[in-house]
């Protein structure tokens, strides 16, 4: 970039000082020149205008194309799948284990598409992310039984987008791109709100039910269910459920570790969020529960031997000590629900069923948000909404009462 003083004329007749600036365009590597006004008048002040160019170099040094700007470790000719495996490995630094793995399973997918157009990360344009987008909408998915191509779903897409997005920021620091070609595409369809999962309450006497349908047909089942309907605790947290988090003493049970599956079992010595690491107490029900799963894995301990395999200290395990498959037990969970008749409800909705009957019993937002180990009172108040939604006939019965004296106001031969 350079800078040279030129005189200008304005329509008025009176000359000024210009600093006319010729660079190479950052984007489109063109030549091109950028006019800077001094505000000096042309007469007796060349020398101080002058005076001004270092400072405006360096003001509008970010205009211009500069070689030493790319990373000498990357190739500037460097193929966009071959980037993004460099891209994925320098993430699982930063990234948990089962983060990583889904980052890893959906960029797998991504690169199909790429691998045979040959592309260099410099090529890619917003017209071929389009083109890549909506063919992911059109023919994203193999259907396992027929081996159909199928639509993927909006909500996969835009995840897909956004992992493209992250590549191609980082390609824009790493100076192989000037402007990120995923941003000005979108993946039109539904609002993310619409995504929003159905939360189906089962109220007091259900569960009840549910639980005593368990007992006789799934009796492993019984104290999972039973902690997920009143703890309402997570899948991944009543996985990771240790005995060493339980106090018998004091009665309490500190929910701090999670088992996540991705495309391998996880186990993490942390919570989803560092609210949902919390301590609850342990209720008459709850105590007598771990009670008989403490008695239960002690026999089949004795049972198996030296092949027992709960080497975690775990609470809720198979007969062999050896740790549930997160996707197996839910699995195992929707098999028993169809036999029950309740298709609807899956391990998850156990937590919404909590939520509904802890409110039914009049907790309040703090309290409800604590017992859940939400990190966002909004997402508590969300839940408030669904069961708000859900209990509008109670409503309408409330107001009949309010409002049967203003009522006989009205006429009512006219109904």
């Amino acid at each position: 970039m350079t800078g040279t003083i030129v005189e200008k004329v304005t329509k008025t007749g009176a000359s000024y000082l210009y600093i006319r600036l010729s660079y190479k365009d950052a984007i489109t590597k063109n030549w091109k020149q950028k006019w800077i006004p001094t505000g000096l008048i042309a007469k007796g002040n060349k020398k101080q205008a002058k005076a001004k160019i270092p400072k405006i170099l360096a003001q509008y040094s970010y205009l211009e194309y500069q070689e030493e700007d790319i990373n000498p470790d990357i190739d500037r000719n460097i193929l966009l799948t071959d980037y993004m495996d460099l891209w994925i490995h320098n993430k699982k630094k930063e990234l948990e284990a089962s983060t990583y793995e889904g980052y890893l399973y959906r960029l797998t997918h991504i690169k199909e598409f790429f691998e045979s157009k040959k592309l260099k990360v410099c090529e890619v344009s917003s017209r071929i992310i389009d083109q890549y987008l909506q063919y992911e909408l059109a023919h994203g998915k193999i259907n396992k039984k027929t081996g159909c191509q199928e639509p993927l779903s909006i909500r996969t897409v835009r995840s897909r987008r956004s992992i493209l997005v992250s590549i191609f920021n980082q390609a824009m620091i790493d100076g192989l791109i000037s402007q990120n070609p995923v941003t000005p595409v979108t993946v039109k369809g539904k609002r993310n709100s619409d995504f929003e999962e159905e939360q189906l309450f089962l109220t007091e006497d259900e569960v009840t039910s549910l639980l005593k349908f368990l007992s006789k047909e799934y009796p492993r089942l019984l104290p999972i269910a039973f902690f997920g309907a009143y703890l309402g605790i997570r899948r991944s947290e009543l996985l990771g459920l240790k005995w060493s988090a339980v106090d018998f003493q004091k009665k309490t049970i500190s929910i701090q570790n999670t088992v996540v599956k991705v495309k391998s079992i996880i186990e993490k010595e942390a919570t989803k969020t560092k609210s949902s690491h919390r301590r609850l107490p342990l209720f008459d029900g709850a105590y007598k529960c771990l009670l008989q799963v403490k008695k239960e894995q002690d026999s089949y301990c004795a049972f198996f031997g030296n092949t027992y395999k709960n080497t975690g200290d775990y609470i809720f395990t198979k007969e062999d000590g050896s740790c549930y498959d997160p996707d197996l037990l839910s699995k195992q969970f929707t098999k028993a629900m169809k036999k029950y008749g309740r298709p609807e409800i899956s391990l998850h909705k156990l937590r919404h069923s909590c939520a509904s009957m802890t409110i039914n019993r009049g907790w309040n937002v703090k309290q409800l948000q604590y017992w859940l180990g939400h990190s966002d009172v909004q997402t508590t108040m969300n839940i408030y909404a669904h069961y708000d939604r859900q209990n509008l006939n109670v409503v309408g019965e409330d107001m009949n009462l309010m409002s049967s004296e203003a009522a006989k106001l009205f006429r009512s031969d006219i109904l």
